[in-house]
């Protein structure tokens, strides 16, 4: 092999010094947790009125919003019905829905968080001279029942002791109402969400009424398959924590007029 003469190893030399001094000016990331930072959240839900408002308000949405931004993450919602939101959601067309029940998540093959972000109590609404003494769920054995159509409450495990005298199903809330005011029948079964929000909405007396929770289900935000919603997950599982501990997440609950489920985050 032939040695080099002076001049090519100063031009040599040269060439290595300047790609050195051109590499140290290019920007690189300084770690590889940048190249993943996430920068937004995508959600899709169905619209409900005061927890996925049109405008970005609403208990569930601000949930999502105070556990994220605080971390650089926005929220991006889109409205869709829920059986395409879990269709979405599954095929990671977008990272999370929000209130899903366990048991609908894992159907789904979803993936939930440890702590939920809701409870969602399912409650009884009564006359006083109808059923005088309440007991428990088995008070509602032999009673005329009903409910908004779809919901399907005689399906529940929670009432699968229960035998209904006879079961109603109707398109709105105010056609329970009624039902239940004029003696129709003798229960009416809903969210208790739905169930304040009527009684606030519509002012209410509720002397002659008594209202009993039934049940409650914990509900999560349901996230996509994928590494990012892995390390959503994580965030979330701090973030509500916190928010809890430091009385933040109550807030946003009383703000909206819901029932916090204290116990949903006391380990």
């Amino acid at each position: 092999m032939k040695n080099l003469s002076l001049s090519q190893l100063q031009k040599n030399y040269l060439f290595i010094k300047i790609a050195l001094i051109l590499f140290l000016l290019c920007p690189l990331p300084s770690t590889a947790q940048e190249l993943d930072k996430i920068t937004e959240i995508s959600i899709v839900t169905p619209q409900w009125d005061e927890q996925t408002n049109n405008d970005g308000t609403g208990l569930f949405f601000e949930i999502i919003k105070t556990v994220y931004e605080p971390a650089g993450i926005k929220m991006k919602y889109s409205f869709v019905p829920w059986k395409r939101a879990q269709m979405m959601v599954s095929s990671t067309q977008a990272d999370a829905m929000v209130c899903v029940w366990k048991e609908h998540a894992l159907e789904e093959k979803q993936l939930i968080p440890v702590y939920p972000m809701f409870i969602e109590y399912t409650a009884a609404v009564y006359k006083k001279e109808t059923i005088k003494t309440w007991e428990g769920i088995k008070t509602l054995n032999d009673k005329n029942a009903v409910w908004l159509r779809g919901y399907d409450y005689h399906t529940s495990l929670y009432l699968k002791d229960i035998n209904f005298k006879q079961r109603g199903e109707v398109d709105d809330y105010s056609q329970a109402w009624s039902l239940i005011d004029k003696g129709r029948y003798d229960v009416y079964i809903d969210a208790l969400i739905d169930l304040h929000k009527y009684i606030r909405h519509n002012k209410l007396d509720m002397t002659s009424y008594s209202l009993e929770i039934l049940w409650g289900e914990k509900a999560y935000p349901a996230f996509s398959n994928t590494e990012k919603s892995k390390k959503l997950i994580k965030i979330f599982e701090t973030r509500i924590i916190e928010l809890h501990k430091s009385g933040q997440l109550k807030q946003l609950y009383d703000k909206w007029h819901v029932k916090y489920p204290e116990e949903a985050w006391n380990n």
